[in-house]
């Protein structure tokens, strides 16, 4: 061990999920790389292993002494990673994958995703590195949450590449020589924040969410067991170019942001489904305002309950500014959902629950595009088959359109079901952007 400190109040949270879920994995984040052209298997090791060096993270473990949960940052050492060879016979000329081959990839890769970490040995990234055919091969790489968000994963393939670059030509890289580490932003949050609630901070949320009703009320599929199983799937979706240019026309024309366009949109489809006049959604935000953390390789996420009020009267237009409004004032009074729900209840006597059951995420600051020299790097996400939450919608921006997916819990949904509302969801989104724009 090289290091100590108190666990970054993110991590502190993970930690507790990943105890309490009944299917931990959930907090995997799986990355399928798929390296085509040559590559430099050593230099691979190489940029592997001073990538690990280099953010305390991806050699971190959690411990707890008494109430306290504890990060202790462990000693760079080399990253061992072998060549597992899949190809054969059924191979092609020109490299691509028989369809053996491709099953089998699927089959390791699904493997890889589902792999449980325990926290108290550590949390360093499992990478497995498989040959698919002379000039093709997966690397899979798995994180656990409480070491990435979505703005920590583009640094982590940035500095890969930079890294694999150096190692590759024998040119020095032009990365910054050091980087702020979660112990530094640990000590930081103690300092500036602290563990004592904010009585302005609690003040507002306790006007901000009287009266709120937290359960969805979406249509079930089947009747609620008394305690989810943590399964769940993923449905993806598209939202094509020309909705997304007018996405970003409406947000200009209201003085916002896309995501205030997009998580309108799930209000009104919300309260179409449930026929409630308002949606209690949970909002995550990448929380990286503060320059001196932003090549930060941790998850800074904050997140907050926004109330989506949907009355009839009111036009889309109205319900953008609204949204945009409240959510300024959230991130102005953050502060993590189970930490405020205790608060509350212990100095104010009101009560929320520490838990939301639908979410959302516009993750703008996903880049997943890397340039390594003589290889050509395709980057996909790993779905987990399980549900952090029962319902949690999220965008990406994905060249000139937007990627999509739900990521829901089965046992209270079909697949159909998903696959329907997320289809409505598209149409309602263009739907009403189209005619605010034409007010």
């Amino acid at each position: 061990m090289v290091g100590r400190a108190p666990a970054t109040f993110q991590q502190r949270n993970f930690i507790e999920q990943h105890h309490r879920h009944a299917l931990p994995q959930v907090f995997n984040v799986a990355l399928r790389i798929t390296l085509t052209g040559d590559l430099d298997i050593p230099a691979l090791r190489t940029a592997l292993t001073q990538l690990c060096a280099r953010h305390e993270s991806l050699r971190t473990r959690f411990v707890k002494d008494g109430e306290e949960w504890w990060q202790e940052i462990l000693r760079p050492r080399p990253v061992d990673l072998t060549v597992e060879d899949l190809t054969g016979p059924g191979d092609t000329a020109d490299g691509s994958v028989a369809e053996a081959d491709e099953a089998e990839v699927k089959r390791i890769s699904a493997e890889v995703a589902e792999t449980r970490f325990d926290l108290a040995e550590g949390v360093a990234p499992k990478l497995r590195l498989l040959r698919t055919g002379p000039s093709t091969w997966v690397l899979l790489f798995l994180l656990h949450h409480s070491t990435c968000d979505g703005w920590a994963v583009s640094i982590l393939l940035s500095d890969f590449a930079a890294l694999y670059g150096a190692a590759v030509t024998g040119e020095p890289h032009t990365l910054a020589s050091t980087v702020p580490q979660p112990t530094e932003y640990a000590r930081w949050q103690r300092e500036t924040i602290g563990d004592k609630a904010d009585q302005r901070v609690l003040k507002y949320w306790a006007r901000e969410l009287e009266g709120a009703s937290f359960p969805h009320g979406l249509p079930l599929d089947r009747p609620r067991p008394e305690t989810l199983s943590g399964q769940g799937r993923v449905v993806l979706f598209h939202v094509g170019a020309d909705v997304r240019a007018d996405v970003e026309r409406l947000a200009r024309k209201c003085g916002t942001t896309p995501y205030a366009v997009t998580i309108a949109a799930l209000g009104r489809l919300a309260g179409k489904l449930s026929g409630k006049p308002e949606t209690v959604v949970f909002v995550s935000y990448a929380n990286r305002e503060r320059r001196a953390f932003e090549s930060l390789m941790a998850c800074t996420v904050a997140g907050f309950p926004l109330r989506v009020r949907t009355a009839a009267e009111e036009t889309f237009t109205g319900l953008v500014r609204r949204v945009t409004l409240a959510t300024t004032e959230a991130i102005d009074h953050v502060m993590p959902l189970r930490r405020l729900a205790k608060a509350l209840r212990e100095d104010l006597g009101v009560e929320i629950p520490d838990r939301v059951p639908l979410g959302f995420q516009y993750q703008n600051s996903l880049e997943t595009d890397i340039e390594l020299p003589g290889v050509t790097a395709a980057v996909e996400d790993l779905a987990v088959p399980a549900s952090r939450s029962e319902f949690n919608l999220g965008l990406v921006p994905a060249g000139d359109a937007l990627a999509g997916y739900v990521e829901y819990s089965t046992d209270l949904w079909d697949h159909a079901t998903i696959e329907g509302w997320a289809a409505d969801y598209v149409s309602l989104l263009a739907e009403e952007v189209r005619a605010a724009l034409a007010e």
